[in-house]
């Protein structure tokens, strides 16, 4: 587990945060990627391949700012990868493998329930508009929810980790942001947030204690 902030001086060492922000994929989730993995695998695809569309490729940007809708999308990435190896996907098969990355993990579930008896928390997710999860997301845990989809703006631009501060309501220094794609946090970290590259719950665990997020009455 990582942490880091913006401003040079330790996490642990900066006294307690105030809030607590959650990426969802991959944090939250059991897996962000597994699904699409194990597909590619089926399809004797190279590894990550499949992976590639939905990490920053610039037509997922398009889809997680509600710019296209997930068939465009969906139907892009057959197409694409088919132009490129010469495998059919079946846009079917491609859409349930990535949904397996909106299946939340209850550890998690429950470590957010112990930091909101103490910090502000919030959810920080790139989306998709037509994504299933929200009608049994357990929205209670989350004080505020930041979602490109419904922001027009996706990490890791920073204008989303400003929009993060800004309903908060509180010193960017007192926020905690956790999400397991290093390449989300350098932006976060230079507006002075602390960031955590999680790598597994009882790691994260860890680090929020040593924030100060958990264990305390501070709420």
């Amino acid at each position: 587990m990582t942490t880091s902030t913006g401003t040079g001086f330790d996490a642990a060492e900066a006294g307690a945060v105030a809030a607590v922000a959650f990426d969802m994929g991959g944090v939250l989730t059991h897996t962000s990627f597994g699904g699409l993995e194990a597909y590619a695998a089926t399809l004797n695809l190279p590894e990550g391949l499949l992976t590639s569309y939905f990490r920053g490729h610039p037509k997922m940007v398009l889809l997680e700012t509600a710019r296209i809708s997930s068939r465009e999308f969906f139907k892009f990435v057959c197409t694409d990868c088919e132009l490129r190896t010469g495998t059919r996907l079946d846009i079917r098969e491609l859409a349930s493998a990535a949904a397996k990355g909106e299946v939340l993990n209850p550890v998690m579930l429950e470590l957010v329930d112990e930091v909101h008896r103490d910090c502000t928390t919030a959810l920080l997710t790139n989306n998709v508009a037509e994504a299933g999860w929200r009608a049994t997301f357990p929205f209670d845990l989350f004080d505020a929810v930041i979602d490109s989809s419904q922001l027009g703006v996706r990490k890791p631009d920073p204008r989303i980790y400003e929009e993060l501060i800004r309903r908060l309501d509180v010193p960017a220094e007192t926020i905690a942001f956790v999400d397991d794609l290093p390449e989300n946090l350098p932006s976060a970290a230079r507006l002075g947030i602390r960031t955590v590259l999680f790598t597994g719950p009882d790691e994260l665990r860890s680090a929020l204690t040593a924030m100060g997020a958990l264990g305390t009455t501070a709420r």
